[in-house]
């Protein structure tokens, strides 16, 4: 869910009106992850205006090396025009998913505040085991979301521009070179996707996804409202 969308969602949640009877007939667990989810549905939709400022700042620092700075300047040197272009097309690849990243962290730097208020009203666990499995997945969630959207700046990609370099095999450059070359624009190419399943690998996976989804029909199940719980189990993904 984007953070758009989600702020959407947010609007309709914060619509929803449950009956002060209905609050009295639901269990402990149900009340305390339902006034959780009020509360951080009514601070992110606040946040809308922080979100995008940090959208368009983070767009605009990347602007930087869009197509000039260290990282050109170094694809410009080389001087076989079959592997300038191939790191010239990686390059512009990689800028477009940095750029992607950025964007998706703007919603995690602003709203991180909030999930971790969120999150320490139960610091005094849950007596329902299920629904203690959602909020521990959404504990990982969070560790996820810093792990895959907090490296899109232009400090990774002139980092990465350091492995460009131009090949000659057998005193030409040809298509051994050329080889040589399109190793590293795979590099340029697949890095966003590989660094973020490194953080899915380290943080997610489908227990936690199941977790949050056995949690959901769980509050809908002990009579909770349908609109609250489903908020829940999307609430940490932006």
């Amino acid at each position: 869910m984007t953070g758009r969308a989600a702020i959407t969602f947010a609007a309709a949640l914060l619509a929803l009106a449950v009956p002060a009877t209905a609050h009295a007939q639901k269990p402990a667990d149900v009340t305390r992850i339902e006034a959780a989810v009020v509360e951080l549905a009514k601070l992110k939709s606040a946040a809308k205006g922080q979100v995008n400022a940090r959208e368009r700042a983070a767009e605009s620092a990347l602007g930087a090396c869009r197509s000039k700075g260290r990282g050109w300047a170094r694809i410009r040197k080389v001087k076989d025009a079959s592997q300038r272009n191939a790191y010239a097309r990686g390059a512009k690849t990689l800028w477009n998913n940095l750029r992607n990243t950025a964007v998706e962290g703007a919603w995690v730097d602003v709203y991180t505040p909030y999930l971790e208020r969120f999150l320490r009203r139960f610091q005094t666990p849950l007596s329902d085991p299920v629904l203690q499995a959602g909020i521990d997945a959404q504990r990982k969630r969070l560790a996820f979301d810093h792990a895959a959207y907090s490296f899109g700046t232009c400090g990774t990609f002139n980092r990465l521009m350091k492995k460009v370099r131009e090949f000659k095999v057998g005193g030409s450059h040809g298509v051994a070179g050329d080889y040589y070359a399109g190793k590293i624009y795979n590099d340029l190419v697949r890095y966003v996707a590989r660094r973020q399943a490194k953080a899915a690998r380290a943080h997610w996976g489908s227990r936690y996804d199941g977790a949050l989804e056995a949690a959901r029909n769980q509050l809908k199940a002990l009579g909770g409202d349908q609109g609250y719980a489903s908020y829940f189990a999307f609430a940490f993904k932006g």
